[in-house]
């Protein structure tokens, strides 16, 4: 494939908020075009996402043999977004692969102390530890977890359901406090985009509308879709 044009809306946006880091999900890309997607991210300088599902035991969407070859070839920065009901196999194995951030989603952990035990897991394996918080997830749940993450990812989009973004769900961003870096994830596009970063989101993962001209793989054809993998259900549901 030819390089993917990466959508110029988006990238002035981010370009008149100085600080702001921008990620390419290359989940959203056709499975065959997610190497050169994210060389291409690498080289203008971009974060690249990359969604590694497991749904009864199988893995999806990013395979974790593209994460090793991007980590051993020096293509990054990588953040590596987990989303699956059981964490332990799927930590271990993405720690393994010396990337830059490993994202876990609070809704998959038991206890407090494992979203503790889960963050020191991943900085010990020198990456930087960020929780996903889904939009059935009350915001006052995660508070206690501030001092033992290292960011904060908001989630607009229930992960595994289609349809809109909230954006409204994007103020959380600017609710964690100033030592505590946030950013938004799911079906941030140009028309949205505004709205997220002046709520305070200092960190932007956008899909199929940055990669204006890419194609999407053939599970996640509907407008909005995060991922493909069961919804995640709220604690205490």
């Amino acid at each position: 494939m030819t390089e993917p044009q990466l959508n110029p809306a988006i990238l002035a946006e981010i370009a008149r908020h100085p600080g702001v880091t921008l990620a390419g999900s290359i989940y959203a890309v056709a499975e065959a075009d997610r190497p050169v997607t994210a060389e291409h991210l690498g080289r203008a300088g971009l974060w690249i996402h990359a969604d590694v599902i497991m749904n009864d035991l199988a893995h999806r969407g990013v395979d974790l043999s593209l994460v090793r070859s991007l980590s051993e070839r020096g293509i990054g920065p990588l953040d590596v977004h987990v989303i699956a009901p059981e964490l332990d196999v799927l930590i271990d194995e993405i720690c393994a692969q010396k990337v830059d951030r490993v994202t876990f989603p609070f809704e998959s952990c038991p206890s407090l102390d494992a979203v503790a035990d889960t963050a020191e897991r991943i900085r010990s394996s020198g990456a930087a530890a960020w929780l996903a918080v889904a939009p059935g997830t009350e915001l006052a749940e995660i508070r206690p977890c501030f001092e033992t993450i290292d960011g904060l990812l908001v989630m607009l989009i229930e992960p595994g359901s289609t349809g809109a973004a909230d954006p409204t769900l994007a103020a959380r961003a600017g609710q964690t406090g100033p030592d505590l870096p946030a950013g938004v994830d799911g079906g941030v596009d140009a028309a949205n985009l505004g709205a997220c970063l002046d709520a305070g989101a200092s960190y932007v993962v956008s899909g199929r509308a940055l990669f204006s001209s890419s194609s999407p793989p053939p599970d996640a054809d509907t407008p909005g879709r995060a991922c493909s993998a069961p919804p995640v259900a709220p604690k205490g549901t």
